[in-house]
């Protein structure tokens, strides 16, 4: 039974109830923190049927792991550690069963304005050639990208999560934005040697 009080535990608190067999917490921490492991792992996989499935893996994961958890471990870099790690497995099995592909083309409805619709397609295709471009970096490159700046992690969390060191996620950091920034510029989006 969810008491009033359990949504104000930590998330280490819940944990622990977790690993000794308690189901409610376990629920407060999937309703907490699914939908960031879910646009984690659609960004990352760009797609939004692997993305679900991958998240829900995680989140089984994260329970079968559950004894293994230790307190004194921050909970989300333990998740992202575990959820980093299922995306990458899930990037390989698509990989060896070619399916991996960038995002679908998105079909908008018809718009009446032609200069709205025009909008909207530049718009749409700019979120495409980034997605693109973000899709060719490396999953290490991409995964630091994504968590970065898009999910808000500090350079501590992140070096967390990959287990190395901040001036190891700042290298890779550098030399993701280095080769998006190129291959942006590959795909026309803007004049690479304009930013360099």
């Amino acid at each position: 039974m969810v008491r009033a009080s359990d949504s104000d535990r930590s998330d280490e608190a819940l944990m622990a109830d977790v690993a000794v067999g308690q189901l409610d917490a376990f629920e407060i921490l999937v309703t907490r923190h699914q939908n960031r492991v879910y646009r984690m792992a659609l960004q990352m996989l760009a797609n939004e049927e692997d993305a679900w499935d991958v998240s829900q893996e995680i989140f089984i994961k994260i329970y079968h792991a559950r004894e293994s958890y230790t307190e004194e471990a921050k909970f989300t870099t333990w998740l992202y550690r575990i959820a980093n790690n299922a995306v990458i497995d899930r990037i390989r099995q698509l990989k060896r069963q070619s399916r991996f592909q960038s995002l679908e083309d998105s079909v908008s409805e018809p718009m009446s304005d032609t200069a709205d619709a025009l909008r909207e397609l530049a718009v749409t295709e700019m979120g495409e050639r980034m997605s693109a471009a973000l899709m060719d970096l490396s999953e290490r490159q991409r995964g630091m990208v994504i968590m970065k700046y898009y999910e808000g992690f500090s350079v501590k969390e992140i070096a967390d999560v990959f287990e190395c060191a901040d001036g190891t996620v700042k290298a890779t950091l550098f030399q993701a934005i280095r080769n998006l920034r190129d291959r942006l510029g590959e795909l026309g989006v803007f004049n690479a040697e304009v930013v360099s």
